[in-house]
């Protein structure tokens, strides 16, 4: 079993529910994959690792269909709040089984950090995306504030630690770059997560990442003291950054 699997069978429920209960919170980390996609309705859309759906669900109300959208998600209890309509696979994201080229557009959000080596998921990407095929990624940066977040309180608060192998300024670059893909975009973004309140944060972050040895209180206090909150409409903006990339072949 990969680290991932082992880590999102374990906390996958919990990381389903914080999404269920504020599932606002992220809008501007999905929508900043989803804008770059250039999503509509007669498209191939492959989300991997799809977790709980959370992505899929976005493509889903912005293309108006299920019709084309396929995930894969290794860990089975993670994705057990995927949609029964969607076409969906629980394989390895390096090695997924589906058809040469089939894919016109790949997506991929926060997941990618769990799996060290990805050198294999690329080139399953590259072998998967179609001619006329466009890739959106984006996950968690290294030397960054959220990451520090991640790899030293979440680590030393939920069971089984976070030990996040981040995504260097370089990465995505490089190695869309080796594969003969056109990098078109690859940037260090602001997706900050909006709450109403300190409250909210502190308990939807402590429940996306099953801190259960200390209180959502310490969590929110750990947010503002290591990420950083802004005021913002409606209430306040955690200051989330993922490294974010888009990669096409020559011919789109």
């Amino acid at each position: 079993m990969s680290d991932y699997e082992t880590t999102f069978d374990a906390r996958g429920h919990d990381y389903n529910a914080a999404c269920d209960r504020w599932p606002e919170a992220r809008e501007s980390e999905r929508n900043a994959v989803m804008d770059r996609a250039d999503l509509r309705a007669g498209l191939r859309i492959l989300d991997l690792p799809a977790g709980g759906g959370y992505l899929t669900d976005g493509i889903r109300s912005r293309i108006g269909s299920t019709r084309g959208i396929v995930c894969v998600e290794p860990s089975q209890r993670f994705g057990e709040r995927l949609r029964p309509h969607y076409e969906t696979y629980h394989a390895p994201i390096e090695n997924t089984g589906l058809v040469d080229e089939s894919f016109d557009r790949i997506l991929s959000l926060a997941g990618l950090h769990h799996i060290p080596d990805r050198t294999g998921v690329y080139r399953e990407w590259r072998r998967l995306l179609s001619p006329a095929g466009r890739i959106v990624v984006a996950d968690v940066a290294s030397d960054t504030p959220t990451g520090r977040f991640l790899n030293e309180f979440v680590d030393a608060n939920t069971p089984g630690g976070h030990d996040g192998v981040f995504i260097s300024p370089d990465e995505f670059q490089d190695q869309f770059s080796a594969l003969g893909l056109k990098v078109r975009e690859n940037r260090l973004m602001d997706v900050p997560w909006q709450f109403p309140d300190r409250e909210a944060m502190g308990e939807f972050c402590w429940r996306l990442f099953s801190c259960q040895r200390t209180t959502p209180q310490r969590v929110a206090e750990a947010l503002s003291d290591c990420v950083g909150v802004d005021p913002a409409a409606g209430g306040i903006a955690l200051r989330w950054q993922l490294q974010l990339a888009v990669a096409s072949n020559d011919r789109q």
